[in-house]
């Protein structure tokens, strides 16, 4: 069973990128406060966890060309605990394991680029003139160049002629 967390905090560490056998992997540590009022001392108290988030292949590789120490950050994803020894202590750090990572948009204002992927517009125009019915549009008929697009190839288009 996984359970998913949804986080909201920010990023206090540079993000590294970095190649592996798996695939690219983009590394950070966020600061997630949570914080409650305490009756007994009629005192808010805060408290922060903080967390090391992991971001693989292309959400790692966005995550690196977006994210910067300071931003908000809203993270969802899946804990993951790990333990190690260092210097004779066994030591247990709770990780997050990315779905998704985004701006916190409650907290400034973004922009989103699309990914580039698959072929190049030129490819594209190649593939469209070989596809029937996909030339270049010309509605008013104003290019005579263009008299039979919109027919399909320029196989076609000749044929019509």
């Amino acid at each position: 069973m996984q359970s998913t967390v949804t986080l909201s905090g920010n990023v206090v560490t540079d993000v590294t990128l970095r190649s592996t056998a798996g695939g690219s992997v983009a590394n950070f540590r966020m600061a997630v406060s949570n914080g409650y009022f305490d009756k007994r001392t009629q005192q808010y108290v805060e408290r922060t966890t903080f967390l090391n988030v992991s971001a693989w292949r292309q959400l790692g590789e966005n995550v690196a060309a977006s994210l910067v120490k300071g931003h908000p950050v809203v993270v969802v994803g899946r804990l993951r605990q790990r333990e190690f020894e260092r210097e004779g202590q066994r030591i247990t750090v709770v990780e997050v394991d990315a779905d998704a990572v985004g701006h916190d948009l409650s907290r400034g204002e973004g922009t989103f680029r699309r990914n580039t992927r698959g072929p190049q517009t030129s490819d594209l125009a190649q593939v469209a003139w070989a596809m029937p019915g996909a030339g270049t549009p010309d509605l008013d008929g104003s290019n005579p160049d263009h008299a039979h697009a919109g027919l399909g190839s320029p196989l076609a288009a000749e044929s019509a002629a």
